[in-house]
């Protein structure tokens, strides 16, 4: 009967203490939608399932964007990482960056995102907001500024959605993004007066239409085979312009399973691979095509044949 109730006790405090708390916070559901051959690295991951509870629970919601999870998929962009976003800006002399600091780097607050004092400004800034803002100074550097539609594949929370709105000439957007991240989309968008439109939908949605742009930060480097093939022939083949930051196709581990760099340029010839700067990943890349002007390119970016002995 004691060794009993020595088990007991034992077990009583393990329920009560710090590790019980770590393990049982460690555990999280997973959100499916697809079946396992569709699932996209981040639909495989518990972050799925968060974005569910952030849309139940407003004090979740609050605070989004510190979420261990959520921050291993969307809010990725470290402190380091925010200064070289920044000094791309503050080199490129556009305007974008002043423009974003009197309007979207004020009003980042929604999700309470990570900030940090950077030397000579008086705000904190978000990493991840400055790598939108410079996304956004890409593409005005390969495309201008005005965009009838845009196509954008993995929109997060609309962050980069956002920053386009705001800072570029954009007319209208459609999102694809699974169904409870749109619903994140549309939470998190309507805190603010956009001069455009935007709708969301996902890929079975999807009714071929043709689009100025096609953009996509990462996800859909990370989309199983099957889908990106199916994006590729309902969206970028109908896209004049691309621009697409991949992580996956010249190897690591993201490759396991998606189309490589040899593919995707049989799919679509006319594209062209791009270093990624600041590198956040030795195997990122950007692909791009419709840009119009290739001095542009050479001066702003540096191109990635010998990644691929073309």
């Amino acid at each position: 009967m004691t060794r009993k109730l020595g088990i007991l006790n034992k077990l009583k405090n393990f329920l009560k203490s710090k590790l019980f708390f770590y393990l049982k916070s460690s555990y999280k559901k997973n959100l499916y939608i697809h079946i396992k051959k569709y699932r996209s690295v981040s639909e495989s991951h518990p972050y799925s399932y968060e974005i569910k509870k952030f849309l139940e629970k407003p004090k979740l919601f609050k605070n989004f964007k510190r979420n261990k999870h959520y921050m291993g998929v969307v809010e990725t962009v470290t402190e380091k990482e925010g200064y070289e976003y920044l000094k791309v800006l503050e080199s490129r002399n556009d305007g974008f960056l002043k423009k974003a600091l009197g309007s979207v780097l004020i009003s980042d607050n929604i999700g309470n995102p990570l900030k940090y004092f950077y030397d000579g400004y008086s705000i904190p800034l978000s990493p991840t907001t400055l790598r939108y803002i410079k996304v956004a100074s890409d593409l005005n550097i390969l495309f201008g500024k005005k965009y009838h539609n845009i196509a954008e594949i993995g929109a997060g929370y609309g962050g980069q959605t956002l920053i386009n709105d705001q800072i570029l000439d954009v007319y209208s957007a459609k999102l694809f993004d699974l169904p409870h991240v749109n619903k994140l989309i549309e939470k998190y968008l309507n805190y603010f007066l956009l001069k455009g439109s935007y709708k969301t939908t996902f890929i079975n949605n999807e009714v071929p239409t043709n689009y100025d742009l096609v953009l996509s930060n990462y996800a859909f480097s990370e989309l199983p085979k099957d889908l990106q093939v199916a994006y590729i022939d309902k969206v970028l083949k109908k896209s004049k312009r691309g621009y697409l930051t991949m992580n996956s196709g010249l190897g690591g581990v993201f490759s396991d399973g998606k189309l490589s760099a040899i593919e995707i340029l049989n799919q679509l010839p006319n594209v062209k691979f791009l270093e990624e700067y600041p590198l956040t990943y030795k195997y990122n890349y950007i692909v791009v095509w419709g840009y119009e002007n290739s001095e542009k390119i050479d001066k702003n970016f540096k191109e990635k044949k010998y990644e691929l002995n073309l």
